[in-house]
């Protein structure tokens, strides 16, 4: 292995120490550029601060915790037929710059890069760039020139690129085709910037562009996903789950650009995807996955190079989400559309081909006027015909949730459209987006349809409200599936809650439960006796004083359960939060179903002293705190015996009444009925004092 130091040495002993495929060259007065030109293995670790060429060879080199950065070019360049396997060790940092035209690692036409390994790679792009590909420059360059950025593959490893401005994260610069970016694996997050999409190409054209590039003729090339884990984005820090309509639209940043295909004004030819989990987010009128926005002059248009194909089959679960635009309410621009998630961006004319085949799972989220699959309707660029999708194909074996606030779901305008019946199960529910606005955080809601009346039933994906099903109550075996959650538990150290039909639950437990259903419980103190601090089972030694984390309630057996019985509904909407202290009734969020019974609503902490400060005595609570005594074997079947310590502070359930026992030298000398409350001169605590009168 070939380790590629960044070292200021004098050429002669420079040679004599590396292989002569490795040269380096000063570039300005803080760094050299390291250069490798022949086949083989290299290491770049944190030695190596200078940038990287890498010409003309066939090489693996490891990145192992590499820092390069701060220099007046792109940070690593890839060149002159160059095939890379990147092999990513540790955590990697790679910087292009943000003044100057620069890539993170710029990746030449007709050269090739690969990542593997399991490290993370950071990597951002400089100005006009991409993180990982080519950038580009402010000028509208002719159609031979366009594409410049080489083959993109990845295997695996945890790859965050971040775009430099007008890039995309992983693709193209600005005014130049992507080319082809194949993802096997992997983890990893991909975010454009200023109108760059987040995998594919940057700005391709403004809406005004006309003369040498009209809107569309830039294009983001070949995306393939075949697996791993994809979030592609139009601007880092968005998050990939949004609740409901208002915040979906209220978060746009405004880049006009596809989160998976085109930037500003860029077409998408193809883009394939076989498997993995995908999650994609276009804004302000690009498409989730497919096409950017373009405009609404005809003249600025090549209706034959604006294109919009996207194939999805396979196992593949994929969610495209799109917005509107930065959009003011009541705004010149509060009611423009939305791309479509799945198609074109909003003003253009096609849709192009989408094909949703295999075992796929599909959710698609247009915010606004657009449909969920197919072309925008909101704008009708071309010789005033509207756009439409070129062809929609839907097969029998797809999962399909598809959303629009507006417009058609599906767009059943498409000039080719078939939609299998298994989808849905009968036309009309082709189109359960047209009469209802479908983001909402209510259950479910009626609509007219071409058959009457229906009722559309919301069923959540993460935690995005859709309108996945129609409910028909007339027709047998057509009733809505109940909602789930998977409802968080939260607990007070050595404490339980214990549900009605008898089930007990610690703390950092989950129970799947119905959205909406109330439930009962009480809250419990566990047998301390039964566990470690890492829940594992123990058996002490006489007298030992400890105090597990956790411990074990049952019924009549170990710990006891408190009297106040509490309810718990998990709601349909994000941000329904209440505790009713009159009725003892919890209303959780359905975006954060979390039990939380670690206030002090649910217990007190009582502290248990002796008024004459004498700490040879002590105090037990039965089914609580055992002791096996000196006398007795060392096993569970002897936890019957209480155990007294000189100074308990224990958690008990409010409402309860607690046998607390006093002891002198373990001899026991007292006994007090301890009614469990709130501390009434000091109601935000969570504990209390309790004082033996001795």
């Amino acid at each position: 292995m070939k380790k590629v130091l960044a070292i200021l040495l004098a050429s002669v002993l420079l040679l004599t120490v590396m292989p002569l495929a490795v040269q380096a060259e000063e570039t300005d007065a803080e760094s050299t550029v390291t250069t490798i030109s022949e086949d083989g293995e290299y290491t770049i670790d944190c030695e190596q601060n200078g940038p990287l060429d890498i010409s003309g060879a066939k090489a693996t080199v490891t990145l192992d915790n590499a820092n390069i950065q701060n220099h007046n070019r792109s940070a690593i360049h890839v060149k002159d037929g160059a095939d890379v396997t990147f092999v990513l060790v540790g955590f990697s940092t790679i910087k292009g710059n943000e003044n100057v035209y620069s890539c993170g690692i710029q990746v030449e036409y007709g050269s090739k890069v690969t990542f593997t390994g399991e490290g993370t790679l950071n990597v951002t792009g400089g100005k006009w760039g991409a993180a990982i590909g080519s950038y580009g420059t402010d000028i509208n360059i002719p159609e031979e020139q366009r594409v410049q950025v080489g083959e993109i593959t990845i295997e695996s490893g945890n790859i965050n690129a971040f775009a430099g401005r007008r890039g995309s994260g992983i693709g193209a610069g600005y005014h130049v085709n992507g080319n082809k970016i194949t993802i096997n694996g992997g983890v990893i997050h991909a975010y454009g910037k200023e109108c760059g999409a987040g995998i594919g190409c940057g700005y391709g054209t403004s809406g005004g562009a006309i003369g040498v590039a009209a809107v569309g003729e830039y294009d983001s090339g070949t995306i393939i996903i075949n697996g791993g884990e994809v979030y592609a984005g139009t601007e880092w820090n968005q998050s990939f789950d949004y609740s409901d309509l208002a915040a979906l639209n209220a978060s746009d940043p405004g880049s006009f650009a596809a989160g998976i295909g085109g930037g500003y004004g860029a077409s998408a030819s193809h883009i394939e995807i076989n498997g993995g989990k995908v999650v994609a987010r276009g804004s302000c009128g690009g498409a989730g996955i497919g096409a950017g926005r373009g405009c609404s002059k005809a003249e600025k248009y090549n209706q034959n190079a604006y294109k919009s194909n996207v194939y999805i089959s396979g196992n593949a679960d994929v969610t495209a989400m799109t917005a509107s635009s930065r959009a003011v309410p009541g705004g010149s621009e509060a009611n423009q559309s939305a791309g479509a998630a799945i198609g074109s961006g909003r003003g253009s004319h096609t849709g192009g081909v989408i094909e949703i085949g295999g075992s796929a799972k599909v959710t698609a989220i247009s915010a606004t006027q657009a449909p969920a699959i197919g072309a925008s309707k909101q704008k009708s660029p071309v010789d005033g015909a509207i756009p439409v999708a070129q062809s929609i194909t839907i097969g029998d074996g797809v999962t399909l949730y598809a959303v629009s606030a507006g417009a058609y779901a599906v767009d059943k305008d498409a000039a080719s459209f078939s939609v299998s019946d298994a989808v849905f199960g009968s036309s009309d529910r082709w189109f359960f987006g047209e009469d209802a606005v479908a983001i909402a955080d209510v259950a479910s809601v009626k609509a007219e349809s071409t058959k009457g009346e229906k009722t559309y039933q919301a069923l959540p994906t993460g935690s995005v409200s859709l309108w996945a099903n129609i409910v028909d109550p007339d027709e047998p075996g057509d009733e809505p599936t109940p909602q789930k959650a998977q409802l968080g538990i939260v607990t007070p150290l050595a404490m339980a809650v214990r549900f009605e039909d008898g089930s007990v639950y610690y703390s950092g437990d989950t129970v799947e439960i119905e959205i909406g259903k109330e439930y009962r419980f009480q809250m419990c103190c566990v047998d301390w006796s039964t566990r470690d601090a890492n829940s594992e089972k123990k058996i002490h030694r006489p007298y030992e004083v400890f105090t597990p984390e956790h411990g074990i309630y049952e019924d009549e057996t170990r710990g006891f359960r408190g009297t106040v019985v509490y309810t718990v509904r998990v709601s349909d909407k994000y941000n329904e939060r209440s505790y009713d202290a009159e009725n003892h009734a919890f209303v959780l969020p359905k975006g954060d179903p979390v039990l939380r019974t670690d206030t002090n609503r649910c217990f007190m902490a009582y502290r248990f002293t002796f008024e004459n400060g004498d700490y040879n005595k002590q105090t037990g609570i039965e089914k609580v705190v055992y002791d096996t005594g000196i006398d007795h074997e060392n096993t569970l079947d002897d936890f019957q015996y209480n155990k007294p310590l000189e100074y308990l502070s224990v958690n008990l359930p409010l409402g309860s009444t607690v046998e607390a026992i006093a002891y002198d030298n373990y001899v026991e000398f007292a006994r007090a009925n301890v009614f469990v409350e709130i501390d009434e001169e000091n109601p935000e605590e969570c504990y209390k004092d309790y004082v033996w009168p001795y």
